[in-house]
């Protein structure tokens, strides 16, 4: 469904300009949505400091604030926020009070309300709660490794049928900019009890170890970019695989796909190896 003022004018600027890259390549949201969370933003509202004056306040750990609800033509509420104070301004018709917090303080205080990122303007993202409880929890349903995709003996792996050229394109895109991943495989999988559903599961196999957290992110990044760049919307599985993997899953992307990615420094070994060994 795409469409805080910083600390540092160009870090706003930065946000701002990924917000834009964001709705002409998916590539780009998850960074997005990753400097957004930490970002600080506009919001229309008063707190115990600012009730009887039409100034800037930057809300503190504890702060008590009422936040301004708009109305949608259907009679739908939500909670407008603002990347910048010049695009509050733009919306607003008569001076009201505003206030600069941490979008992820204000993703909790609206939690299970709609809200939407600079309403009425040429670029923007309504966020609904499922995707903000998302956001919050940063997993986004991680399954770090092939072993807890379970694979039955009614699942049918086989190679993606039609192949999705442009979730394939978007995420090598993704993965030129990340030095972790050395190879990403791509599988279909499918239940023979249920062959009209069929979902796609991406392999990664990565250079160098992670931390959870940094697994956890790529995770997110790379199961977004997937799904948001499916033509043909389908359920999008990711896995971790190593080279002594043993699942059932983990070797069918090792030893019978290849992959659809391979990193650029992995060619040249691989090339050299040829002629020097």
């Amino acid at each position: 469904m795409w469409g805080c003022k910083m600390y540092n004018k160009s870090l706003e600027i930065t946000l701002e300009e990924l917000l834009e890259k964001a709705f002409e390549q998916v590539t780009y949201r998850p960074q997005f949505l990753q400097q957004l969370l930490d970002s600080y933003i506009y919001i229309l509202g008063t707190s115990a400091e600012s009730i009887s004056e039409h100034i800037e306040h930057t809300l503190k750990e504890g702060s008590e604030v009422q936040i301004k609800q708009w109305q949608k033509k259907d009679g739908t509420f939500f909670f407008p926020f603002f990347t910048s104070l010049e695009r509050l301004q733009k919306t607003i018709r008569n001076n009201e009070n505003y206030l600069r917090i941490n979008t992820r303080s204000f993703f909790e205080l609206t939690f299970g309300s709609h809200v939407v990122l600079n309403p009425y303007s040429e670029i923007g993202k309504e966020f609904l709660p499922a995707e903000i409880a998302g956001l919050l929890n940063g997993d986004f349903g991680l399954r770090p490794d092939a072993e807890e995709l379970s694979i039955d003996p009614n699942t049918q792996l086989s190679h993606p049928s039609p192949y999705p050229i442009n979730m394939v394109e978007q995420i090598k895109i993704l993965l030129q900019v990340n030095h972790a991943v050395s190879f990403a495989y791509l599988a279909q999988v499918m239940d023979e009890k249920h062959a009209t559903k069929s979902s796609l599961v991406i392999g990664l196999q990565l250079s160098q170890v992670l931390t959870e957290h940094e697994k956890q992110q790529l995770y997110r990044q790379v199961k977004q970019t997937a799904t948001d760049s499916l033509l043909q919307k389908k359920t999008v599985e990711l896995v971790f695989v190593d080279a002594n993997d043993q699942t059932a899953l983990g070797q069918y992307l090792l030893h019978q796909t290849q992959p659809f990615y391979l990193r650029q420094d992995d060619k040249k070994k691989g090339f050299f190896a040829t002629l020097f060994n």
